[in-house]
């Protein structure tokens, strides 16, 4: 048994262990996923490595700057852009904000391996049992291994939990929309100079991304559909994703040959209906939950979003250990 099982290797849970891995309590990292990050994820694809997840990651708060020295200062975070401009009917502006936009060295999902550093993650674990037992919790994986601990954080789209602890009510109130991504390897750059555009009253794209100028590689795309045309086309195959939404970017940036190209559907993206607080947290249960659906800041469900939801967390779970804790 450990001290504490946190269930989700995205950023926020990656964020709650390191902090509390750092008071000295002992952490175990669960995760059904092959690798760590969660939405902050890269594609390998070919000769490419495409964010098909989160974007790029931006530091208003003193400690999202001070994660983002230290990325820079060892090498796994790189300053992308300070500019993104927006499409809307046919017209690109740029908004005067210039402030700095960061990306993984290799790929966003750098953020998340750099803080599940020294943390003891197991990947491919899908919990599909939790129960709470003489103030231990106990949780099942598919493959029939059983993880305990007196205390745990969970870090995951909040329907899904809902649907694991439905004693949890206020997780049934947060929504959240679906986002169709494909990645398109070019046969050609654009001629373009902007890094991506941000579309607006656009019919079914809302993102697109010159991938390459994230970092080297060949030329190519990153196209995030809207919410509403997400959900409308959420079941489609993946194929009829990809043609529609290659169609659609080429009404924006004009003709493009493609050498390859994927399509992933998060099913849980956007936060609609956010939980109201920086994170949950049930003392008298050891148990908590955070995200970037969690309310931990006013600018709205970003990565920066989730690293503050986790920290808080840690925070409150740190405040409020079991007697049985091993001491600091």
């Amino acid at each position: 048994m450990t001290d504490v099982l946190i269930l989700g290797a995205g950023v926020a849970g990656l964020a709650a262990g390191r902090d509390l891995a750092a008071a000295g309590r002992r952490v175990q990292v669960l995760d059904k996923a092959r690798g760590v990050s969660g939405r902050a994820a890269t594609k390998r694809f070919a000769d490419l490595r495409l964010d098909h997840g989160a974007r790029f990651f931006t530091a208003r708060h003193p400690r999202t700057k001070a994660l983002v020295e230290e990325g820079l200062d060892a090498g796994w975070l790189r300053e992308w852009t300070r500019q993104i401009p927006v499409w809307e009917a046919g017209t690109i502006r740029t908004p005067a904000d210039g402030h700095p936009r960061y990306v993984g060295q290799s790929g966003m999902s750098d953020i998340g391996k750099a803080l599940a550093a020294g943390l003891e993650v197991y990947t491919g674990a899908q919990i599909v049992d939790i129960q709470r037992r003489s103030d231990v919790w106990h949780l099942t994986s598919a493959d029939g291994r059983t993880f305990e601990a007196p205390t745990l954080l969970l870090n995951a789209p909040a329907p899904q939990l809902a649907a694991l602890l439905p004693e949890a009510g206020a997780l049934a109130a947060v929504t959240l929309h679906p986002c169709w991504a494909v990645g398109v390897a070019l046969a050609s750059d654009l001629e373009a100079t902007w890094p991506a555009l941000r579309l607006e009253q656009h019919p079914a794209l809302e993102w697109i991304a010159r991938e390459h100028t994230k970092r080297p590689g060949p030329p190519a795309l990153m196209l995030h559909a809207r919410a509403d045309w997400s959900a409308q086309h959420l079941e489609d195959a993946a194929e009829d994703v990809q043609a529609a939404l290659l169609a659609a970017a080429r009404e924006v940036v004009g003709g493009f040959g493609v050498e390859g190209r994927f399509a992933h559907r998060w099913r849980y993206a956007t936060p609609d209906q956010r939980f109201p607080d920086a994170c949950g947290w049930q003392p008298e249960q050891q148990l908590g939950w955070c995200g970037d659906w969690c309310a931990s800041d006013d600018h709205g469900p970003r990565l920066e979003a989730a690293l503050l939801s986790g920290w808080a967390l840690a925070e409150r779970a740190q405040q409020n250990r079991p007697e049985h804790a091993v001491p600091t």
